[in-house]
């Protein structure tokens, strides 16, 4: 082969490969092309916006949700700086940034981004810094966490009021975990058992409930169910040794991502008093009824045995050698039958049956009475022109006795009580003004506001129920109490009572023993008690008076004589009936059905129970009129001359 043919072939190879290495290239070419299309496509159709970053913070490209995020077109878009898009960056602050972060590692991180209308936008950042043909990139990618954000929000505004709940509750919340520690806890169990929140977060259940130790509550923990609240009752134990009985709620919660119990425990100290106060009152209602019983029982006694001295004495001249002794056993008789009513009002509670009273004399008598045989001396300063009153004279007393005894124990070696009555105008009002002074070991500051509480006593053996009693026997005569005291200085109560707005009418309380003089015409007066003993004494003062009587024994009896009474034109002038006969039928029920016989009837209503609520309203149900026992014969006499007086 010549030198031509050789070269001729070797430029067709050459040729030959020329054109396999174009076509290499073409295919290559196309491939990147390809390639570029495919990737063009990808982070054109992404929803992320993506961005191509120089390192002078100039944005070199940007996909069509970057450009829909911000709201720039890509023309407007590419060109512009980071600072442009992004308020947290400055040209210091970006400089800074692209120099600390490495090539080639993921950076995540969030930021804000600003649209072209000015709102901003939460973004993540997801990007890398690279080096490409000699030149370095950040490559960014920015997902809208608004969602996010508005969730995170959300959850911190859920949690803050979570915490603002729970920390406003009155019962301690407990967050304990596995190993019996408390994790978390509100405010209350701080304040409560007198830990800060730091030394309770170091403690667990086993620190404050002294019925608990560490395998107890992690077997408690092991065996909780996870779907119930399991509810009990413990006691819990404050930093100072205070004792405090609570109900345990809890339950299984997620907390911080892992299993915890959710225990609540409410402070049952008020309920527990509760309860025992409820058990104290149903025992008080039991000796109140046994004490009622007796009381009624007694009453009736002293009613037969009160009436018959006051008829000695009627029969008898004042100058009888005989009279004077009778004198003082009425009197005697008086401060029994006061005792009694003090008794039923405890029993019983009820209304004041009020009269006009003249109470100078009395409060004194009543005072000395509480006083007898005591170390403690009494100084009486009443006013000798003091307004009478209506008020209830064996309520009164027991007023009166019952802050005479308190002032004398609040004075164990002696001392002197002084007592004052005087009038008092406060425009438009006028009271009767009462005070109750010693000189004892006064009362402490922070008991004033409890002291008329029922059951409230700071007395080793004090039933806490003789203010009580008080308090509410003045508010039930429209009055007032009050109290002044300082520490081992005695204590002042001041009692104002309304004065009596007529003061002409008969006063009762300094003439128990006179007869009313004035003429008064004889009735025909039917008697209801069950007491033989009763209805005779009643007999023999009616009689005297001048009045006829028939009698009854029990309700039906009483209305059968009524309406024969009734129908045969000799129609009783007056009725008394007792309020209780035991086994039958009531004064209350007879009178009733009296009523409806004859509804122009004139019935008196009668009783040993001064405290029940028919004597104190005795118009309501129909009565013309009241007397209680034990009978005083003015006071009987007076309510009958009342009763048959011819109406205006």
């Amino acid at each position: 082969m010549n030198d031509d043919d050789k070269t001729k072939d070797q430029l067709v190879a050459e040729l030959q490969a020329l054109r396999r290495r174009v076509t290499e290239l073409e295919q290559a070419e196309h491939v990147i092309k390809e390639s570029e299309a495919k990737y063009r496509h990808l982070v054109e159709t992404a929803s992320d916006a993506i961005y191509l970053i120089s390192g002078d913070g100039i944005i070199i490209d940007a996909n069509e949700s970057a450009c829909a995020a911000l709201g720039w077109t890509k023309n407007e878009l590419i060109g512009l700086t980071i600072f442009d898009i992004d308020p947290n960056f400055s040209v210091e602050k970006f400089k800074n940034f692209w120099e600390s972060i490495p090539f080639n590692q993921r950076q995540i991180f969030e930021t804000t981004h600003q649209k072209k209308n000015g709102a901003l936008l939460p973004v993540e950042i997801s990007g890398k810094k690279y080096k490409l043909v000699d030149q370095i990139f950040y490559y960014g990618i920015a997902r809208d966490i608004t969602e996010r954000k508005q969730v995170e929000w959300e959850l911190r505004e859920s949690e803050e009021k979570y915490r603002a709940l729970v920390n406003g509750m009155r019962d301690t919340v407990w967050v304990i975990n596995f190993d019996g520690k408390f994790i978390d806890i509100n405010s209350a169990a701080a304040e409560i058992l007198g830990y800060s929140r730091e030394e309770l977060l170091t403690m667990g259940p086993v620190d404050i409930d002294a019925a608990l130790d560490e395998a107890t509550i992690k077997q408690l923990i092991k065996e909780m169910p996870s779907d119930e609240i399991q509810i009990f009752e413990t006691i819990h134990t404050t930093k100072d040794g205070r004792q405090i009985p609570v109900e345990i709620q809890s339950c299984l919660i997620k907390y911080q991502g892992e299993r915890m119990i959710l225990s609540i425990a409410r402070d049952l100290t008020d309920r527990k008093q509760a309860e025992e106060e409820r058990l104290k009152l149903r025992k008080l209602e039991s000796v109140g009824m046994l004490a009622g019983g007796i009381a009624h029982d007694f009453n009736n006694l002293l009613t037969a045995i009160f009436g018959n001295i006051q008829m000695g004495k009627i029969l008898l001249s004042p100058d009888h050698k005989s009279f004077a002794f009778l004198e003082m056993a009425g009197r005697s008789m008086e401060s029994a039958t006061n005792l009694t009513k003090q008794l039923l009002t405890f029993a019983r509670g009820g209304d004041p049956i009020k009269e006009t009273l003249s109470i100078g004399e009395a409060l004194t008598e009543m005072a000395q009475f509480s006083l007898r045989g005591s170390n403690v001396k009494l100084h009486a300063n009443i006013a000798p022109d003091l307004w009478p009153v209506e008020a209830d004279k064996g309520q009164l007393n027991q007023v009166i006795s019952n802050l005479v005894i308190n002032a004398q124990q609040a004075m164990p070696d002696g001392g002197i009580i002084t007592l004052s009555a005087a009038n008092v105008q406060l425009s438009p009002h006028r009271y009767v003004q009462i005070t109750v002074q010693d000189e004892g070991v006064g009362i402490a500051p922070q008991y004033f506001d409890r002291i008329f509480d029922p059951y409230f006593t700071t007395k080793q053996k004090g039933s806490g129920l003789g203010l009580a009693i008080t308090h509410s026997i003045i508010s039930k005569h429209n009055g007032a109490i009050t109290v002044t005291s300082q520490l081992n200085q005695g204590a002042i109560f001041t009692i104002r009572l309304p004065a009596a707005e007529a003061v002409d009418k008969t006063l009762s309380g300094n003439s128990a023993g006179e007869i009313d003089s004035e003429p008064i015409s004889a009735g025909h007066i039917l008697v209801l008690d069950d007491e033989a003993v009763i209805r005779e004494l009643l007999g023999a003062m009616l009689e005297m008076m001048g009045h006829t009587i028939a009698y009854a024994i029990d309700g039906q009896e009483a209305i059968e004589r009524f309406r024969e009474a009734y129908q045969n034109g000799l129609a009783y002038d007056v009725v008394i009936v007792d309020l209780t006969i035991p086994g039958g039928m009531g004064g209350q029920a007879a009178a009733q059905e009296m009523l409806k016989i004859n509804p122009q009837a004139k019935i008196i209503v009668s009783s040993g129970y001064t405290t029940d609520p028919v004597m104190a309203n005795y118009e309501v149900y129909g009565f013309k009129g009241v007397v209680a026992k034990p009978y005083r014969f003015t006071d009987l006499q007076r309510v009958i001359r009342q009763v048959l007086k011819p109406s205006a």
